[in-house]
């Protein structure tokens, strides 16, 4: 065999390395490079034809790849700014309503409709498609949740417990998001009557086991709470998305409030 042994010439030993360069090439996306074919019709040749196939082959495939890698993200891209024009509008019916009550349902569903929008905000922006880093979705949610609900002289800061990078595709962060966003509005509106306090968000795991824990510094819930029988359309909601995530909810009465999902 001219591949193997001792009896390989200069020659066929550059072909070789010559073949070998065009491989790492490969190895790195660029399917520029070619391997010559001598005519010789030896297995050198046999081998640099094959290896022109594989790369032609391997180019076409990540063409399409990028291709349906361009189109996903299009699709976040739309989905978002469907998302932002739906809260644009619910923004401006807002500024004609003057009963508290129903400007607050408006308020709150459309601070519901932008956690899922920036799901897809920064599924679009990132590099990996299939999930996002969910620390990074928590301070940008939070901080939007403050900005819209916090009164001018609010004193309200937000501590976060995430000690490493967790990341969710996109069937769990949307239920997580919402999640996140009725327990961070569910306090600001309800836990700090002197406008003043801390919400702490943290995530941790062990087992296979996720838990995101948020809870706040504030006055709690009323004596004689039932969670059953009391819960408003925020706190049915976060139950119905632990389910949707087969988790398990607990929620602390003492010293403020504090939700614990295990999913």
């Amino acid at each position: 065999m001219i591949l193997s042994g001792d009896n390989i010439s200069p020659e066929n030993s550059e072909r070789i390395s010559t073949i070998l360069d065009v491989i790492m090439s490969y190895a790195r996306l660029d399917f520029s490079r070619k391997t010559f074919i001598s005519g010789n019709g030896d297995s050198i040749d046999a081998l640099c034809a094959g290896v022109n196939m594989l790369g032609e082959e391997l180019e076409s495939s990540t063409l399409s790849l990028r291709e349906k890698e361009q189109l996903l993200k299009e699709i976040h891209h739309r989905v978002k700014n469907n998302l932002q024009i739906v809260s644009s509008l619910l923004n401006l019916q807002s500024e004609n309503i003057k009963d508290p009550a129903y400007l607050n349902m408006i308020v709150a569903s459309r601070n519901r409709i932008n956690s899922m929008a920036l799901v897809h905000e920064m599924l679009y922006a990132s590099r990996d498609l299939t999930k996002i880093e969910i620390g990074e979705y928590i301070k940008r949610l939070s901080n939007n949740i403050y900005l819209s609900l916090s009164k001018p002289d609010a004193s309200i800061h937000f501590v976060y417990n995430i000690e490493k990078s967790y990341y969710f595709e996109i069937d769990k962060m949307i239920p997580l998001g919402l999640i996140i966003n009725e327990v961070i509005t569910n306090s600001m509106k309800y836990a700090f009557p002197d406008n003043k306090g801390s919400i702490g968000i943290g995530i941790s795991d062990s087992d296979g086991t996720t838990t995101l824990l948020i809870s706040d510094s504030g006055v709690g819930f009323p004596k004689g709470f039932n969670l059953e029988k009391d819960s408003n359309l925020g706190l049915q909601l976060i139950k119905m998305l632990t389910e949707q995530l087969s988790g398990k909810l607990n929620i602390n009465f003492e010293g403020g409030t504090s939700y614990n999902i295990a999913f």
